[in-house]
């Protein structure tokens, strides 16, 4: 028996109201801007050439993935929704109906954990984010040493705060390689298997608040899309992110592994 439950939790234009910056007075119109053509092609060029992409390189793939749409997503978007999921191993992709986001997540997640199981690590990843190829095994190992500190609260955040701001473009990739903590991305949430709420439950910039938690700033572990479309604001600082030179080149190849060829030929 793994000694971990390991869910990987993807919003993928879920309509939902709440838990966003940017919010919309009706479902309609929130579905409206989520799943307007431009929104749609943009972000699943992200989802498929960096979140899932990374998910599928992990190195300990002992882990399963939920994405979480909307119930009335549209073709063609619907389609390629599923197509992509199916070659990672262990995604799931949910549709559910329009409901608050705290709602809808539990309603998803809590079937799909065993409550007398093993502890549940949670890991949130938007559909332009990813993680470095060896996130998943970095977390069972550093979950291993702070078991007793676990043991004593049954909460426990591991947040990796070394990362890569990254845009995609037609030209190749422009990023900035920075420190930011509990961004959400490459964080980790350890709860008990009977909790009643889940990983994406608390507020991710407030973990050193709600839980021990223990930053890793030892390597580059996370990549953190940034475009136009993006909901948390960091696109005003797109000016700071320059072109990739070779070696950040090689670094996002190796380290993520991303297809930049491949994700060149989709513009």
């Amino acid at each position: 028996m793994s000694d971990l439950q390991i869910l990987a939790i993807t919003r993928f234009a879920y309509p939902g109201l709440g838990m966003f910056q940017t919010e919309h007075d009706t479902v309609e119109a929130r579905q409206a801007h989520l799943w307007s053509e431009a929104r749609m092609t943009a972000r699943f060029r992200t989802l498929e050439h960096v979140c899932l992409r990374t998910l599928a390189a992990q190195v300990d793939g002992d882990f399963r993935t939920i994405i979480l749409t909307g119930d009335a997503l549209p073709e063609p978007w619907r389609s390629r929704l599923v197509s992509l999921a199916s070659g990672l191993p262990g995604a799931e992709v949910v549709f559910h109906p329009p409901d608050g986001q705290k709602a809808a997540l539990s309603n998803v997640i809590r079937p799909r954990i065993d409550p007398d199981g093993p502890p549940v690590m949670y890991f949130r990843q938007d559909d332009d984010d990813g993680v470095a190829r060896r996130f998943v095994g970095r977390c069972r190992e550093i979950f291993g040493q702070m078991r007793p500190l676990w043991d004593r609260h049954k909460r426990l955040c591991i947040d990796f705060n070394k990362g890569v701001r990254l845009q995609l473009t037609p030209d190749g990739p422009r990023v900035e390689e920075l420190f930011e903590n509990h961004i959400g991305v490459g964080q980790a949430i350890f709860l008990s298997p009977d909790n009643k709420r889940t990983g994406m439950h608390f507020p991710h910039h407030r973990m050193t608040q709600l839980m021990p938690s223990l930053s890793i700033p030892d390597a580059l572990m996370w990549v953190r899309g940034m475009d136009e479309t993006n909901d948390s604001g960091v696109s005003g600082q797109l000016h700071r992110l320059k072109p990739a030179d070779p070696d950040q080149c090689t670094m996002l190849k190796r380290r993520f592994a991303l297809d930049l060829p491949a994700i060149r030929a989709s513009f």
